[in-house]
């Protein structure tokens, strides 16, 4: 197993947690914009939350999802911060290991990357 597995694994995980957790509510604290988001918008993100964390695995989608999932940690990490709050830790995080994959030489040019 490389490296690159580990990091996708570990987005994958926490991708499905996240997304799992739009509907359970089992992570604590829970996040503070849960309040000022419509709930059919916020189970929607739920959704391609775990969405994302099952593409991910298929090569023909992971460019896509990790593009995609990239751009969405940094709007929600920016969104969190105009809105004052600050528990950002896990959008950061993720966006720190999408950025990894990414920059990737390796992951850029392959075409089953």
């Amino acid at each position: 197993m490389n490296l690159r597995n580990i990091i996708i694994g570990t987005c994958s995980l926490l991708l499905i947690i996240v997304g799992i957790d739009k509907f359970l509510f089992f992570l604590e604290p829970p996040c503070s914009l849960q309040e000022s988001i419509p709930t059919m918008l916020w189970r929607g993100l739920g959704v391609l939350q775990i969405l994302g964390g099952i593409f991910i695995w298929f090569k023909n989608y992971r460019k896509y999802i990790i593009g995609f999932f990239l751009g969405f940690m940094i709007f929600f990490t920016f969104y969190h911060i105009i809105n004052d709050t600050y528990d950002v830790g896990g959008a950061v995080f993720l966006a720190i290991l999408f950025g990894v994959l990414i920059l990737n030489p390796n992951f850029l040019k392959r075409k089953d990357a």
